[in-house]
């Protein structure tokens, strides 16, 4: 037989608080996926750097290289095997890296149409205001490798002094990507400045 729960005064005190959704709630888990895929612009963004760092270092080295024989009669000095070699290596890379922000500037386009309206995601910026300044990111990384990839192919087979050097600052200061112009970005959701 069943008995009908009373009131004592133990019962009466207990509390159980209730969820109430606020229209900032995010119920799908928007604000995860777009939070993980920042972070993963900021991994790729920081292996860019250390890339391009190790790909200067080739480049000043191949510069210096040409500048040395270019005098003599050999056009294409032994040395630069190992190092184009290299830069091909460390081009490569930049293109993995690109490859990778590109899929995930697609997926934040994507994921802003999810929200349709511009009520902040992340503390004080909308999944579309995100996703504008992740496409403007892909889109000047995009330029800056073609001008490496660029410049790859053809500091090795360089013969003016000028160019050679034209090409080995153009490779050491980006021209296309200013990493200060995405600072906001990590800043907004918690990450630390790129490297």
């Amino acid at each position: 037989m069943s008995k009908t729960p009373t009131k004592t005064p133990e019962s009466c005190q207990q509390f159980s608080p209730k969820d109430l959704m606020s229209p900032n709630k995010d119920s799908t888990g928007l604000a995860k996926t777009i939070f993980t895929h920042l972070t993963n612009i900021h991994s790729f963004l920081n292996k860019w750097i250390k890339v391009c760092e190790k790909g200067t270092k080739i480049v000043r080295s191949i510069s210096t290289l040409r500048l040395y024989e270019y005098n003599s009669d050999d056009f294409y000095p032994h040395q630069l095997t190992t190092l184009t070699q290299d830069l091909l290596e460390a081009s490569s890379a930049l293109s993995d890296i690109v490859d990778g922000i590109q899929i995930l500037n697609d997926q934040l386009q994507a994921l802003a149409k999810l929200q349709p309206t511009d009520l902040p995601i992340i503390n004080t910026w909308s999944a579309s205001h995100i996703s504008s300044q992740v496409s403007t990111l892909y889109l000047s990384l995009e330029k800056e490798y073609k001008l490496k990839q660029v410049i790859t192919e053809n500091i090795a087979h360089c013969r003016d002094e000028n160019l050679i050097e034209v090409y080995a600052s153009a490779w050491e200061y980006s021209v296309y990507f200013n990493m200060e112009s995405n600072s906001y970005l990590f800043a907004e959701v918690g990450l630390s400045g790129i490297l």
